[in-house]
């Protein structure tokens, strides 16, 4: 079953007009963030003008030594 972004405690959608005019600007705080938040997230819009559709994945490490070694085995 797929959660609802209101069905989590830790995670809030956040809104605010901008940064140009008749535009929104929107995010989501995932808090206390753990292993099991990670995956890819989507972002559906839609208006009277048409829809748009955007996604971002997640990866959750513990260390800063995690991402160095991440990238040392994309090369």
């Amino acid at each position: 079953m797929e959660l609802l972004p209101g069905d989590r405690e830790n995670l809030a959608i956040q809104t605010r007009g901008g940064p140009e005019k008749h535009e929104v600007t929107g995010w989501v705080l995932i808090s206390p963030l753990s292993k099991e938040d990670a995956g890819e997230y989507e972002c559906h819009a839609s208006n009277a003008k048409g829809e748009a559709t955007a996604s971002a994945k997640i990866h959750v490490v513990e260390t800063l030594q995690e991402i160095a070694l991440a990238k040392g085995r994309q090369h």
